[in-house]
């Protein structure tokens, strides 16, 4: 019979994320590691392989898990397509008061590793792993539009490929004004603003 696991895989993952999260690969230690899951460094090889497979976890749990949060959003059909995308800004700017406030790692932890690795040759692999997300969610992004679009609900002064990459930088710019300290307030202007933008004139 296999001896079962003595450690919760999930919250294994949880936490080593947080450390990557905050710190990045390279400045992140298997010390610190293993002080945040609580399992000892030869617990944390034999079950991951290594650190770069721990992140490597990480990351791909953290892509699919935002993936799935935008389809479940962009998809709903009981919604209008401005109403998806709003929803959908919103979820974002409320995932960064809620970190900011409790003190946890900000940003995307994608953008914040291609900002990191992305000269890394050695990073290769876990840059085409982040480029092939955005560029799932860009296609996720563009085909809602081009909904919008044919039912009038969004402008077809600019493509849908072209409204869904102004959508994916302004995520990026909800996520830095709230990294900078924007207020709520604020980032509900510029929220307002990127929907204006997207509707007919």
């Amino acid at each position: 019979m296999a001896r079962p696991r003595a450690f919760d895989h999930d919250q294994v993952l949880e936490s080593a994320r947080q450390v990557f999260w905050r710190h990045g690969l390279h400045a992140t230690s298997v010390e610190d590691l293993s002080r945040a899951t609580g399992l000892g460094q030869s617990s944390l090889y034999n079950a991951f392989g290594s650190k770069d497979k721990l992140f490597a976890a990480c990351l791909d749990t953290y892509l699919a898990n935002a993936q799935r949060r935008d389809s479940e959003l962009l998809e709903d059909t009981s919604a209008g397509v401005v109403e998806r995308v709003e929803a959908l800004l919103n979820t974002i700017a409320t995932e960064e008061a809620e970190r900011t406030a409790s003190g946890d790692p900000r940003g995307c932890l994608a953008v914040n590793t291609l900002a990191e690795l992305a000269d890394d040759p050695e990073a290769a692999v876990t840059v085409a792993r982040i480029t092939k997300d955005t560029a799932t969610r860009l296609a996720l992004l563009a085909d809602v539009l081009r909904l919008g679009q044919a039912s009038g609900e969004v402008t077809t002064e600019v493509s849908a490929d072209g409204l869904a990459a102004y959508l994916n930088a302004a995520i990026a710019g909800v996520r830095i004004s709230s990294q900078g300290g924007a207020s709520r307030e604020t980032i509900a202007e510029i929220i307002t603003t990127v929907l204006r933008a997207i509707r007919p004139a």
